[in-house]
């Protein structure tokens, strides 16, 4: 099987984003209000010459997990950061740069990136946490309804839909208002399929707030998602595809949780 760009999944996310809300400009406010629209460089992200810092935290059973994923583009040969004036011990694979944070959701924090002498700073804030919900199961032939709590709204929400086949994946993304709080993903977008022909299905929403700086994008997140698993042998396989280093699955941001995963 052919080998896939690992970048796919966040760059066409990332372009439903472009399309649909305001992007930040240096001097705009962090959150992303009262923009351009066009300021968001979209060739760029396409053409893999954005680079990004991600700070997510995601929820497991009663406790939060904060972590920080990034890739730089430009060559560098030193790259530190500090999240509200502390050092960020960061760990490095394949280009990318990780790091376990502490923080909480509606947590706001400053981060102050330097890479080779040049900084780039800011202020964000984790969105509030989101509370989903989701059909039992995934139903081939009708639409597919979430729905979602938060206590804020936050500069806007992604829904997605990833479903994993034996040769391939089908990608949808949605970018919301913040103000909203359900989605419906038409069933056309998986029309034709059948059970056996799926492995794998991931829908959620995220929440995001973002700003970019130097031509660098920096994003708070946290999301709600169900997954579904039509064949019983998905997770074997896809240990399998892991190592052969095709293509990561999984929900945006996770896909790069699963690279950090795999560097330890």
């Amino acid at each position: 099987m052919e080998k896939m760009n690992p970048f796919k999944t966040i760059l066409s996310l990332l372009l439903i984003l472009s399309l649909t809300v305001v992007a930040c400009s240096d001097d705009s406010d962090d959150n992303g209000e009262d923009v351009d629209p066009s300021d968001f460089p979209l060739e760029a992200l396409l053409n893999e010459e954005q680079s990004f810092m991600i700070v997510a935290v995601e929820e497991f059973g009663e406790e939060f997990d904060a972590y920080m994923s990034m890739m730089i583009l430009e060559d560098h040969d030193n790259v530190t950061l500090k999240i509200d004036g502390n050092d960020v011990s960061l760990s490095s694979f394949f280009g990318f740069y990780f790091a376990d944070l502490d923080l909480m959701p509606e947590q706001s924090f400053s981060f102050e990136l330097t890479v080779d002498g040049n900084s780039r700073s800011g202020s964000l804030s984790i969105p509030a946490v989101v509370q989903g919900t989701f059909p039992s199961e995934f139903d081939l032939s009708s639409d597919y309804s979430l729905s979602w709590t938060t206590s804020s709204d936050p500069t806007g929400f992604i829904a997605f839909l990833q479903i994993e086949l034996e040769d391939d994946w089908i990608d949808q993304g949605n970018m919301l208002s913040g103000s909203e709080r359900s989605h419906t993903f038409n069933r056309g977008i998986y029309s034709g399929l059948s059970e056996d022909d799926i492995w794998y299905v991931d829908v959620g929403v995220l929440s995001m707030n973002f700003t970019i700086k130097d031509n660098m994008i920096f994003l708070a997140g946290f999301d709600a998602y169900q997954d579904y698993d039509f064949d019983a042998d998905f997770t074997f396989k896809q240990t399998d595809r892991n190592v052969d280093a095709d293509r990561p699955r999984g929900r945006f941001p996770a896909m790069i949780m699963n690279r950090k995963k795999s560097a330890q």
